[in-house]
C-alpha cells in the first residue's frame, strides 16, 4: 500500500539516483546533493541536530537523509536507529557508494527505510 510518505521517499530515492555525481569523498557529496535539492526546489535544512541521536545531514521535510562513503553496515545501521527513534523522524533515506548497505531494513523503528546506492560511485 502506498501512502504519501512513501511516495515522497521513493521520489527522493529516484531523484538521488538519477544524477551523477562528480564528487570527491562525502563533503562534497552533501553539497552536490543540496545542490540537486535545490534544482528540484526541495525544502530542506542541512546537518540537522537530533538531541542524543546525532547530527543527520538532511531534513527534507519529515524525511532524514544520512550521506555515507565509508562505515561498515554495524555501524550504519546503528545510526539509522538513532534517528529512526526520533518523533521528528517520519522516514529515512540512506545515500551511499557501498552496495553492501543495500541490505538495510525496509522499517526501521516502524519508519520506513530506503537506500539509494549511488551505483557508478563517486567521480
Amino acid at each position: 500500500m502506498s501512502t504519501p510518505l512513501l511516495e515522497e521517499l521513493a521520489h527522493l530515492r529516484a531523484l538521488v539516483t538519477a544524477h551523477r555525481f562528480r564528487c570527491v569523498g562525502e563533503a562534497q557529496l552533501q553539497l552536490a546533493l543540496a545542490q540537486a535539492f535545490t534544482e528540484a526546489g526541495l525544502s530542506f535544512q542541512r546537518e540537522v541536530v537530533l538531541g542524543g541521536a546525532g547530527r543527520i545531514d538532511f531534513m527534507v521535510g519529515a524525511l532524514g537523509v544520512e550521506v555515507k562513503v565509508d562505515g561498515s553496515v554495524s555501524a550504519v545501521t546503528r545510526q539509522l536507529l538513532d534517528y529512526a527513534e526520533r518523533e521528528e523522524v517520519h522516514g529515512l533515506l540512506l545515500v551511499t557508494t557501498r552496495s553492501h548497505h543495500d541490505g538495510m531494513p525496509a522499517h526501521m523503528r516502524g519508519k520506513p527505510v530506503r537506500v539509494a546506492v549511488l551505483r557508478g560511485g563517486l567521480l
